[in-house]
């Protein structure tokens, strides 16, 4: 499992960052005030990002809070996840059906 900080300098490097444009993008995004200093000391695992700093974080790079944490979730936590978001009044039925119709999908791959 990688720390959290490995994970945000990894996220900094793929969107090809500097320290001071990843902290400038979270700020342009979400309004907050982040340092170079700040990211800095994130990514050396001296300080962690308070929870508002995370979620600006997922917020602006479209990656989950699970994610950053290194949090593996099972792919039948995943489903749910993804059948809830698509409609909050779904019945058991439902998503026994939405279910079925992801591993078809799969089943399809070559």
């Amino acid at each position: 499992m990688q720390s959290l900080g490995h994970a945000l300098k990894n996220i900094r490097l793929d969107n090809k960052l500097s320290q001071e444009e990843f902290a400038e993008r979270i700020n342009k995004h979400q309004g907050l005030s982040i340092t170079k200093g700040m990211v800095s000391k994130w990514e050396s695992g001296t300080i962690e990002p308070k929870t508002r700093m995370m979620k600006a974080i997922a917020e602006t790079f479209h990656v989950s809070i699970d994610g950053l944490l290194g949090l593996q979730v099972s792919e039948k936590q995943s489903i749910e996840t993804i059948a809830t978001h698509i409609d909050d009044d779904l019945t058991q039925e439902e998503m026994e059906e939405i279910k079925k119709y992801i591993q078809f999908i799969k089943s399809q791959r070559k």
